[in-house]
């Protein structure tokens, strides 16, 4: 049995619900307002993994009782525990590329989750009632999880905007040239990260980078990244997308953001 507890399919939450349209595995929704910290409430899934996980707010997969967390590697075990299309590289060296586009793209995972919060959940959360709030602050743990949220109630830090922002620009060009390269030497027109099969680095890649057109226009448009607004419009057309982003409770998930994840998923 599959349970999954996620939010709105943006960003960590979008990853593993593609994953397992992709793989057509039945699975149980367990939705929660990560927005609304529910992820602090007695009956969320507990163990030491979950509270340990990268992502902090992220999405909890439950495999006949087991927890798995992270959404990389929920997106490894799906690919790799479960029958149906293949989701990993082909070979070792595919595999590799899957591995290392997961680390690059953690970059983009943890600027992406902070400029999201800025735009638009900061905003969202001053207009509650402080007291309340800051009550439910109050109760998370680990601290460094509690100094994230309420940093979006203090003044915004420009400075900090800037590098993330900095960052993520290195992040997309890389992105873009590596879409190009792809583009220049294939011959089946299968232009993928990792290699010319489709894989999880590419539901990653689409996961975290989906919000940017709205988010960044400035930063990802056809003008400045085509290749890489190509590699989105393609991902679109996929059913196991389409049916992922269509559990959207709000029509707008590509503005769902909480604090995430850390600067590096594995050090």
């Amino acid at each position: 049995m599959l349970e999954l507890y996620h939010w709105e399919p943006n960003t960590c939450f979008l990853m593993p619900l593609i994953a397992l349209h992709e793989k057509a595995l039945p699975f149980t929704s367990r939705w929660f307002e990560a927005d609304q910290l529910a992820q602090e409430d007695a009956a969320f899934p507990r163990s030491t993994e979950v509270l340990l996980r990268e992502e902090r707010e992220g999405p909890v997969l439950v495999h006949d009782g087991a927890l798995i967390c992270g959404s990389f590697f929920i997106l490894e075990y799906i690919a790799e525990g479960f029958p149906g299309v293949a989701l990993h590289g082909s070979d070792a060296h595919e595999q590799y590329r899957v591995r290392a586009w997961g680390q690059t793209l953690n970059g983009i995972a943890a600027d992406v989750s902070f400029l999201g919060c800025m735009r638009h959940l900061a905003p969202a959360l001053r207009r509650q009632d402080a007291a309340s709030l800051q009550a439910r602050i109050e109760r998370i743990e680990p601290l460094e999880r509690r100094r994230a949220w309420s940093a979006l109630l203090a003044e915004p830090d420009e400075a900090a905007q800037l590098q993330a922002l900095q960052r993520l620009g290195a992040a997309v060009a890389r992105l873009e040239q590596t879409l190009a390269s792809s583009s220049s030497s294939s011959l089946s027109g299968s232009l993928w990260l990792a290699g010319p099969r489709y894989t999880i680095a590419d539901i990653d890649a689409f996961a975290l980078t989906g919000c940017l057109p709205s988010l960044l226009p400035d930063l990802v448009n056809p003008a400045r990244t085509p290749q890489l607004m190509g590699f989105l419009e393609r991902m679109r057309e996929r059913p196991a997308v389409q049916a992922a982003l269509a559990v959207s409770r709000t029509g707008r998930p590509e503005e769902a953001f909480v604090p995430g994840p850390e600067p590096s998923r594995w050090g």
